[in-house]
């Protein structure tokens, strides 16, 4: 596995646990566990910025006008980053609908 490869991977790998995680936070802010709601979007964060992290050394060798082979596994790790993107925007929406939710029906007990 050459290098170009290994940073796709990289990606991949990133992207994919970040996505699982996020899975994972919308099933907990479901059933009203925020606290570890949040604590899992800090962890899903710090995979997608990995992914990133690594997406960016590929612009920048491109950049630096180093050619780069398109590959399926390139296009499929840029298409994995941008819907763990996605999700994870679209998780911390729904995390603060949950709550307000929540707090919606807290007051109607009352």
């Amino acid at each position: 596995m050459n290098g170009i490869e290994e940073i796709i991977f990289e990606i991949i790998s990133n992207s994919g646990e970040a996505r699982s995680i996020l899975m994972d936070v919308i099933q907990r802010a479901e059933k009203g566990d925020f606290e570890q709601s949040e604590v899992k979007i800090n962890e899903a964060e710090k995979r997608l910025k990995n992914a990133q992290k690594a997406h960016f050394k590929i612009i920048t060798s491109e950049a630096k006008k180093r050619q780069l082979p398109i590959s399926l596994l390139l296009v499929h790790a840029e298409d994995q980053m941008m819907a763990a993107e996605l999700i994870h925007d679209l998780t911390k929406t729904l995390v603060q609908t949950e709550k307000r939710i929540a707090q919606l029906e807290e007051k109607l007990k009352r």
